[in-house]
């Protein structure tokens, strides 16, 4: 999936549910609008917004930043869904 795909995807869905991704080619991900942090993993991460929970998926993934609402995840990124 491109970059641009990955916006496009953002406005029509997260954002009207209070939360924002931007995907950096597989290798990272940006979470804005996160409320709590439900699960860190290196295979698998959870984490909730205003109205979904959001996971992802992956490989070799780390938190690289967190901060009171937002997140920044390095790593193996494979899939990034709602639950």
């Amino acid at each position: 999936m491109s970059f641009f795909d990955d916006i496009r995807r953002c406005a029509a869905t997260g954002i009207k549910y209070g939360y924002s991704i931007v995907l950096f080619g597989g290798e990272a991900v940006y979470m804005n609008g996160i409320t709590r942090v439900l699960e860190i993993g290196p295979e698998r991460m959870a984490f909730a917004s205003e109205k979904r929970i959001i996971a992802i998926t992956g490989s070799d993934m780390a938190v690289s930043e967190l901060e009171k609402d937002s997140v920044m995840i390095k790593g193996h990124i494979k899939n990034i869904g709602e639950e």
